[in-house]
């Protein structure tokens, strides 16, 4: 039995949902500046805020037309919920990735960044993909509301690389875990994390399936769901992160090893390719080489290692 959706549930989800999507990546930007730990994962999360917005407009336009919209406005308002989905959705994985990023040796970050550009592809293929289609059959133009039929090609497209990209970010971390000596708590919530993943590779799902199906109220709403998971599930290690801070304030650490001139973090002993130890801090993100006692200067977010030989690495990273 198909569900009925109506135009008051999509706006209802599209105002409420969204709003929650828009407060939750704010609060997690507040929280970055707050610390001062803001990296290209914030700034792809802020450019979700942006989808948001536009998703949001063009949802009201497309559904509550007003009598003195001409049918360019109402044309213009599906693009922009078209477009402001995809933005939303891609720039949602590149902020996970961009997390990722931070947080893993140089050697990894290079493959990282190919993902990072293979994400962009696929976004810039299935925005065009939609217009191509669209334009193809204008008809849809005049209907009220003003909605393309996707059709199989855009539902199987959706499909695939929703389905590449939520398994290249579930399995990205896996080398940061096999190599890691971390405590159990640590590891189940970046775990936890990480999972949440498969929560948007769920929705989208049901998203396809609504193409497929040729519903437009449905698929405007699982689409929505889809883009509202996908920004909190974003920002969600920057809050699971802040709510692990506050319950062990006041209460004394585990005890760790200490490295690197007294910081402390937690030793991931390297299984493959790495000549020392890598320690990571959950609450810093700063990435120094030891040699003999010596601290050589080095740059790690923002460029490559300045004077002497990569040796033992410690890594210790912001942002949870």
């Amino acid at each position: 039995m198909v569900a009925t959706i109506t135009a008051q549930d999509v706006q209802n989800i599209d105002i409420a949902g969204l709003t929650i999507a828009i407060a939750v990546t704010f609060a997690r930007l507040g929280i970055r500046i707050r610390t001062r730990k803001l990296g290209w994962d914030d700034f792809w999360a802020a450019f979700s805020i942006i989808g948001a917005a536009l998703l949001m407009t063009g949802v009201i336009v497309i559904l509550n037309p007003k009598p003195s919209m001409t049918q360019l406005t109402r044309t213009s308002g599906y693009y922009i919920t078209s477009e402001g989905f995809y933005m939303i959705v891609w720039t949602a994985r590149l902020s996970i990735l961009f997390t990722i990023i931070r947080i893993s040796p140089n050697d990894m970050r290079r493959i990282l960044y190919w993902v990072a550009a293979a994400f962009g592809v696929m976004w810039t293929f299935l925005a065009m993909q939609e217009i191509v289609i669209c334009e193809r059959e204008p008809g849809w133009k005049q209907a009220v509301p003003t909605q393309c039929h996707l059709g199989k090609s855009v539902a199987i497209s959706q499909l695939i690389t929703d389905i590449i990209a939520d398994l290249c970010l579930l399995i990205a971390p896996l080398r940061l875990f096999w190599n890691s000596m971390m405590p159990a708590s640590h590891r189940l919530r970046l775990n936890i994390v990480f999972s949440t993943c498969f929560l948007t590779t769920v929705v989208s799902l049901v998203h396809a399936y609504w193409i497929f199906a040729n519903l437009g109220l449905n698929e405007i709403f699982t689409g929505i769901f889809e883009v509202t998971i996908s920004m909190i599930v974003a920002s969600l290690n920057v809050i699971v992160g802040l709510l692990y801070r506050l319950s062990v304030k006041g209460s004394s650490m585990p005890s760790e090893r200490t490295t690197g001139g007294g910081t402390q973090g937690i030793e991931l002993n390297s299984r493959a390719g790495v000549t020392g130890p890598i320690a990571v801090d959950i609450t810093t993100t700063i990435y120094t080489d030891i040699e003999a006692g010596k601290v050589p200067k080095v740059h790690y977010d923002d460029g490559p290692y300045e004077g002497g030989d990569k040796t033992p690495e410690v890594a210790q990273f912001r942002g949870y």
